[in-house]
């Protein structure tokens, strides 16, 4: 039964080490081990991002084969430091939902790129009208993912259903209101993919203004792929990542879902 259900993890998995590459090397998918993977192989470049400031990067790819578009956020180099300069300073985000509040750094990265990728993924939603849009992101990107998802859903009402949200080692983004409304939207569509005692989904901490995670948890227990789907909705489950004292937790898993992002090759771009 785990077999299938590893695949498609280490599918959306290898797309987002994807962007990291594509990063790094300034374009197309030049992108080392992980472009010898059938589902990169077989993916159509779309169009690509790089917003300064703040810094997102990313791409959108369609995937005829699979019929799926990727909507592809990369992590960042910088997380602790984007964490901590605004781990007490919330965006009211949505509007429609009162209460409901945002990390404000994790929200202006996703608003700087959003209008501008927003109609590229409406005119490959209309082109591919069969395919599922797919957001995916590891780390920092996958708040990112979360958030533009949740933009996309929101502004494009008519394509909610065709959303699927993928993300790896994701922090927390927003306070329990958010993830009331957010699971609302979004929650029988998203995937939140844990593994081991990585250390980013414990942060922002919870203690700190009441910061939680959105549901589906998927957390990988150890190496051999062993997982457990967590069964809280609204509140986190303490047989997922939580089960880690936060103590216990660091960066080395943050960078091992399934092998991967592969960052040995190349300047690391995860910086703790």
């Amino acid at each position: 039964m785990t077999k299938p259900y590893l695949s498609i993890m280490d599918k959306y998995m290898s797309l987002a080490e994807t962007s990291y590459y594509f990063l790094h090397q300034g374009g197309g998918f030049n992108c080392g081990s992980a472009c010898a993977l059938p589902v990169v192989k077989s993916t159509l470049l779309n169009t690509t991002w790089h917003s300064p400031n703040p810094v997102s990067d990313g791409f959108i790819g369609i995937n005829p084969d699979e019929k799926e578009i990727y909507v592809t956020w990369t992590g960042t180099r910088r997380i602790r430091t984007v964490i901590a300069d605004s781990v007490a300073i919330f965006a009211d985000y949505p509007k429609e939902a009162e209460g409901s509040q945002v990390h404000v750094g994790f929200y202006e990265i996703t608003r700087a790129a959003y209008p501008h990728i927003v109609k590229n993924i409406v005119a490959a939603a209309t082109d591919y009208p069969d395919h599922n849009i797919i957001f995916i992101g590891h780390s920092l990107g996958g708040a990112s993912a979360v958030l533009s998802a949740l933009m996309f859903a929101h502004d494009n009402e008519y394509m909610k259903d065709r959303v699927r949200v993928w993300t790896f080692g994701e922090p927390r983004v927003g306070n329990r209101r958010f993830v009331e409304y957010y699971t609302q939207i979004l929650g029988n569509q998203t995937y939140r993919v844990t593994y081991k005692a990585d250390i980013v989904p414990h942060i922002p901490p919870w203690q700190v203004l009441g910061y939680q995670h959105h549901p589906l948890e998927i957390h990988i227990i150890n190496e051999n792929g062993d997982f457990y789907v967590c069964q809280n909705t609204v509140r986190e489950d303490l047989d997922g990542a939580y089960r880690w004292p936060t103590i216990d937790t660091g960066v080395a898993d943050h960078i091992n879902y399934f092998g991967k992002p592969e960052i040995v090759h190349f300047d690391p771009l995860i910086e703790w």
